[in-house]
């Protein structure tokens, strides 16, 4: 007898439950989302596709290189591996707009590329519906524009979709030697 009851029982809070239940979005209602690390540079919000950011860490302790180009903040050695530390608002030409404390260093990879790209502050994950995302040659940035494919746009707010790769493959990049080459060359 007590087993009947126990079963009714069990058989109400069913029935109750999927009553009050909330019914699930129909497939056309779900829309797809794309992920990124968002971050300022110059004051420009930026956002990178997550996988292009191996790492996000503070700024670590640097050893600074001779005769190389005011960019190059220098290396450091991040769990074993030697990693070029670039200001990006020193390689772009832009301003700093924050205290240094906030600042942050993206370690990014490319092949068998490295290096640690510091910006002013991290913004963390950003979420955006795909459909918030336009093509944008960037033209308004100035000396980011090589690097910008688009734009999200987000309660008011819009980020410029940075590849941060593209950083590492420009020539630029790895023009790093202060000073005339031919000089360098000659003096041998």
């Amino acid at each position: 007898m007590a087993h009947s009851e126990a079963l009714n029982i069990l058989q109400d809070i069913k029935s109750a439950t999927f009553k009050n239940a909330a019914p699930l979005p129909h497939k056309e209602q779900v829309q797809a989302q794309w992920q990124g690390l968002g971050f300022l540079v110059g004051g420009t919000r930026l956002v990178s596709r997550l996988g292009d950011v191996s790492e996000l860490m503070p700024v670590p302790r640097l050893t600074s290189l001779p005769a190389v180009k005011p960019w190059i903040m220098g290396i450091a050695n991040v769990r074993g591996r030697l990693v070029p530390v670039v200001d990006l608002h020193e390689y772009l030409g832009m301003p700093t707009t924050l205290p240094v404390h906030q600042w942050r260093v993206l370690v990014v990879e490319e092949g068998d590329i490295l290096a640690g790209l510091l910006v002013e502050q991290s913004l963390g994950i950003q979420h955006f519906l795909e459909d918030s995302y336009e093509a944008s040659d960037g033209g308004d940035l100035g000396t980011l524009m090589p690097y910008v494919s688009g734009v999200f746009r987000h309660g008011g707010r819009v980020y410029h979709e940075v590849e941060l790769k593209a950083i590492l493959r420009d020539e630029k990049f790895f023009d790093v030697a202060e000073g005339n080459p031919a000089i360098a060359v000659n003096s041998r």
